[in-house]
């Protein structure tokens, strides 16, 4: 288990990583972590088949679903200090949540992207209440805590989970929210495959899909308010519906088995679907 002081050097070679990514979108517009040099061939075919499966969830209106449940969260807090973790060079919610925040603070680790944001945030008329900062997350210091804490596809960055929810939990007010999207691999499934792709993974020392241990990290520090998950068996299923001739029949399947996931009540059983999507709330802590 790296230590604090570890995980901030793993985050350095990190931040050159997704350096590389930026500059691949830059190119081709889209899809820069399939196309980025950096990685090797086995990452790029893995973030393809990623990007794949990120397709299906836009067209199947998962993604759709989801930033309508995170806006209305962060409506919630509306007029209050928004912090978003990893925003990268603009999340799908960046914009949304500088709109509705009273200021808003994004960290990234990339300076390339966090460069390339606040000139968006200029662009937009937004540069006075909204900012983006190159940054490692866990050393970074914050004057005022945040009512409204955001990260998409960020928390499973970090290998040792509790200075991350640690950190996460003394930036945060009392009655905050914190709203996340995370890939899991609690899944016998997907224990499995990511196990069988690791040794041949270019950004392995900062990919750490959420398990048990991160889970009971995070449930120190915050208290779930709800959520749900897909992909407990329905993402197997999704690639069969880009095959010939039975892909069509496959879809009507896979639809409706991303319908059960997506619809089932908050339970244990959430954690073993490939990604999940949540609310939580700090803990009270006694005095």
């Amino acid at each position: 288990m790296k230590t604090t002081e570890e995980m901030v050097g793993v985050n350095r070679r990190q931040a050159e990583f997704y350096d590389s990514i930026h500059a691949a979108e830059a190119d081709k517009g889209h899809g820069g972590y399939a196309q980025n040099q950096r990685a090797n061939l086995f990452t790029r075919a893995w973030a393809t088949l990623r990007y794949q499966q990120q397709a299906a969830v836009r067209e199947f209106g998962i993604e759709a679903r989801v930033k309508r449940s995170h806006e209305e969260w962060a409506r919630r807090k509306a007029g209050g200090r928004f912090l978003e973790v990893g925003c990268f060079s603009g999340s799908r919610m960046t914009f949304t949540l500088a709109g509705i925040s009273g200021t808003y603070l994004g960290v990234e680790l990339s300076a390339k992207a966090v460069a390339a944001l606040n000139e968006k945030f200029e662009a937009a008329g937004l540069s006075g209440k909204a900012q983006a900062h190159a940054v490692d997350f866990l050393t970074m210091e914050a004057s005022d805590p945040f009512d409204f804490l955001y990260a998409h596809g960020v928390l499973h960055h970090f290998e040792n989970p509790q200075p991350l929810f640690s950190k996460l939990a003394s930036l945060a007010k009392p009655d905050a929210i914190l709203v996340f999207a995370e890939p899991a691999a609690i899944h016998p499934l997907y224990r499995v495959l990511r196990a069988l792709y690791r040794p041949f993974q270019s950004d392995a020392d900062w990919e750490w899909p959420f398990n048990c241990r991160t889970v009971e990290a995070l449930e120190t520090y915050f208290e779930p308010v709800e959520g749900y998950g897909w992909g407990a068996w329905s993402l197997p299923l999704s690639v069969l519906t880009g095959l010939p001739l039975i892909g069509g029949l496959a879809r009507r399947f896979y639809l409706d088995q991303v319908r059960r996931e997506v619809e089932a009540p908050w339970g244990a059983g959430v954690w073993n679907n490939s990604y999940v999507t949540a609310v939580y709330r700090p803990k009270r802590r006694n005095p």
